[in-house]
């Protein structure tokens, strides 16, 4: 489970990290610990990552980005609290996601194309605009 703490990191008292950005947030995550509960029933592991020493990927940006962050466009998913990348060192995270997209769909989760996310799972509780469940960058 990934903790609102994990999630902000460095920038948690950051000017960018408002009440709102942290309410997306909190919901954003509560819907991330549904679904990898759902995937540990299933036999799924959710390893850590070492860089981070939480499941958030990458070694900065995967979970919250404040605004002046060069990676992401200006009030992305993640620059607004409403997605993290899972890591996922062997996609296996993501191969479990597009086989039991349902569950992705009852827990308010969308995931990018896994082809463009290699050894990390994008889930957003934002609704993109293809309105798929698993979407294109």
């Amino acid at each position: 489970m990934i903790l609102l703490s994990d999630y902000f990191g460095d920038w948690y008292e950051h000017i960018d990290a408002v009440d709102a950005r942290k309410e997306n947030a909190e919901k954003l995550l509560d819907a991330c610990s549904e679904l990898e509960a759902l995937g540990r029933a299933d036999g799924m592991v959710f390893p850590v990552n070492p860089q981070t020493s939480c499941q958030i990927a990458g070694q900065t940006y995967g979970g919250f980005r404040p605004q002046a962050c060069k990676q992401g466009a200006p009030h992305s998913a993640h620059k607004e609290g409403l997605a993290v990348d899972i890591y996922d060192p062997e996609d296996e995270i993501d191969e479990w996601c597009l086989a039991n997209q349902n569950l992705l769909e009852r827990c308010g989760i969308y995931i990018e194309d896994p082809k463009y996310t290699p050894r990390w799972s994008h889930w957003s509780i934002r609704r993109p605009s293809s309105g798929n469940r698993v979407f294109l960058p």
